[in-house]
């Protein structure tokens, strides 16, 4: 029949336009997850390496105020009231269970306990773990299930899904939690109390390891230090460090099982001997030491051999090899379990069966919308992987395509700021390409298409100079549109060539001095060109910045007083090789003091920095400021080349700690 043939093409025509747009739904997912992933590790390596320059500003604003460059200041006191409330803190079930249950309710106060009790709880866990060696080894037997938890990173909706669904440690099922439990997440304090308090009530049932972040150089400056700051004061941020320093980097079950956070270390001949000689209680690993391989390390694909540099710039990526020989060197080692890296399902099995990866925290930093995974392990060493998808108090309604729709704009935000601190570099770039592009056409098209002094490139090498400038792996055709590439290039050709120099105009910084009165004359020239270096630190050096105006900030008031941002920039000035007189300064500062109440809320010091591109600054504000965790360019830092080179096996053993080449 005629009505049923046309019926039959419409469903026909209606399925296949559904299979493209979920082909295309697909496609673009992988893109953008890939693109947070590339993301997530440069920034790592970018604050892993900036940390030395932390480290030298703090001491020398410690050291200005030990000589009275700036006034002393009262310390902010605790939203808990802590030292009027609370005292030696005793571990009791019926106090966690209330404090669970407050935790996962929607209107959670963010008031976890008081602070000498916090502080008290640090130190008294802190002692437990002390005494325990750096390989801790487990012996499963009977009935016995070991619940293996990977990353939580601040997320304690995930925690409280875990113990809910397995319940707590008991003499049946006891639980390993394989660090990384702060930053990112806005409830790294509330995680670590409930950890901390199964162990004091559980201490023979309850493990955990040490992860990457459980540092000081990379948790003061990916969430966790804002948080103890923000609920509690410096001094529990320091108190939580002295802890962390205390955790066991290595659990080794039934002998067989070796339970780390990161992965195996690029030299050879690591023993489980050499591990248990390492001294743990450090603040931060040593760089390229085995304690940092341990907490950083990432297996490589089925077909990457020997140990070769990690993007995230500390550790190693290493290939099956490697682990095959780790354990020759380990009998009867024959399994690794690790967490470190986020994967879509939760977790991933590695090098047929011999490696595999746990991670714990769904839809990760609230806009990755993957699953999260426990791991039961059985005495045999057999396994049962648990997934599941964890939402926050009050979101039980959320959507399935709600789970990937921030991705994007978290995704287009960092790089819409890595773009703007590298424009200059793109526009030489693009300089080039558009030269030898000139080269290249005919004479009719030169006419037809662009004139000879015109910025034009083709999406290709506007997309290749964005990988090889920014150093990102990343598919940028597929993104173009998310960073203000027009659709229509010139000549209004779809998707064809395109003016660079319109384009990265978009990314030119812009601040308030431009809408400064112009009576004010000299002063205000020289405001502006105060304003343009400090643009192009904070461009380049935002994380740090963030960070030490935090000590700026000495009494935690969230303000900086008219001296201790004069004091701080100068500071600034000479770790980052930029002049900032301290008259000039004086001046910004009378400028940037709108109010006349003597002091700056970082926040809106910041806010005088931004893209010119009113389509891209709206696109920054779809995302909170502080989830733009960005580090400086490697080059800037003045980063060294990684002293070790690619190895396979048994290029190198370790020898009293020296590497001695075979």
């Amino acid at each position: 029949m005629p009505g049923g043939t046309i019926s039959l093409k419409a469903a026909l025509t209606v399925q296949r336009l559904f299979r493209g747009f979920k082909d295309r739904h697909k496609l673009r997912r992988k893109v953008l997850l890939q693109a947070w992933d590339e993301l997530e590790k440069k920034e790592e390596a970018e604050l892993h390496y900036s940390s030395r320059d932390v480290g030298k500003l703090t001491q020398m604003y410690a050291s200005l105020v030990e000589r009275g460059g700036t006034e002393a200041l009262g310390r902010r006191p605790s939203i808990t009231n802590g030292k009027t409330v609370g005292g030696e803190y005793k571990a009791s079930l019926s106090w966690l269970a209330e404090f669970m249950d407050r935790c996962g309710k929607a209107d959670y106060d963010n008031k976890p306990m008081p602070e000498n009790s916090l502080i008290s709880l640090l130190r008294q866990t802190g002692e437990i773990l002390r005494k325990l060696p750096n390989v801790v080894n487990i012996d499963l037997k009977g009935d016995v299930r070991l619940i293996v938890v990977g990353d939580l990173h601040g997320q304690v909706e995930d925690l409280l899904h875990i113990l809910k669904t397995h319940g707590l440690p008991n003499k049946n099922k006891w639980f390993l939690f394989n660090g990384d439990f702060v930053d990112r997440g806005n409830h790294a304090i509330e995680i670590t109390i409930i950890l901390f308090t199964l162990k004091m009530l559980f201490g023979d049932w309850v493990f955990m390891n040490r992860g990457n972040h459980e540092a000081d150089d990379i948790n003061a400056r990916d969430g966790f230090q804002d948080e103890c700051v923000e609920k509690y004061s410096l001094e529990v941020y320091n108190e939580f460090n002295k802890t962390f320093t205390t955790l066991p980097i290595v659990h080794i079950v039934n002998s067989k099982a070796l339970i780390v956070h990161g992965g195996l270390c690029w030299e050879a001949g690591v023993t489980i001997e050499t591990i248990q000689k390492i001294d743990r209680f450090c603040l931060h690993p040593e760089w390229e030491s085995v304690m940092e391989d341990l907490l950083w390390s990432d297996p490589g694909g089925p077909k990457h051999n020997g140990a070769s540099q990690n993007d995230r710039g500390c550790g190693c990526i290493f290939g099956e090899d490697i682990v095959e020989e780790f354990f020759e060197d380990n009998p009867p080692l024959n399994f690794v379990i690790r967490s470190h890296e986020k994967k879509e399902a939760g977790y991933e099995v590695h090098f047929h069966g011999k490696l595999i990866t746990v991670f714990s925290a769904s839809n990760y930093c609230g806009d990755n919308g993957n699953d999260g995974a426990v791991l039961e392990l059985m005495p045999s060493l057999e396994y049962k992987i648990h997934t599941f998808y964890a939402t926050p108090p009050g979101d039980g309604d959320e959507k399935f395509s709600d789970r990937y729709s921030t991705l994007a704009a978290s995704v287009t935000a960092k790089l819409i700021h890595r773009i703007a601190e590298n424009r200059l570099q793109l526009l030489e770039y693009y300089s080039q390409c558009n030269k030898e592009l000139q080269q290249k056409v005919t004479k009719h098209e030169s006419k037809k298409e662009f004139k000879n002094d015109e910025a034009i490139i083709t999406r290709v090498e506007w997309a290749r100079g964005l990988r090889e400038v920014l150093k990102l792996n990343i598919k940028f055709l597929h993104i173009q549109t998310m960073l203000g590439v027009p659709l229509l290039g010139v000549g209004g050709k779809k998707k064809g060539k395109f003016n660079y120099v319109d384009w990265l105009g978009k990314f030119a910084p812009t601040n308030t001095v431009l809408k400064l009165k112009k009576s004010a004359g000299e002063e205000i020239v020289k405001v502006k060109e105060t304003l343009n270096k400090i643009t192009q630190v904070l461009l380049k050096h935002r994380v740090a910045v963030k960070s030490m105006f935090r000590y700026f900030d000495a009494n935690g008031d969230g303000e900086i007083s008219l001296q201790e941002l004069t004091n701080g920039l100068v500071i600034l000035g000479k770790v980052y090789n930029e002049t900032f007189k301290e008259e000039e300064v004086k001046e910004l500062v009378n400028y940037l003091d709108k109010d006349g109440n003597k002091g700056i809320d970082y926040s809106e010091f910041l806010a005088h920095f931004s893209v010119s591109s009113p389509e891209l600054t709206k696109a920054l504000s779809r995302v909170p400021s502080k989830d733009l965790m960005r580090g400086c360019s490697l080059q800037d830092l003045g980063m060294l080349s990684s002293r070790r080179q690619h190895r396979t096996r048994r290029d190198s053993v370790v020898k009293g700690g020296i590497n001695v080449d075979i």
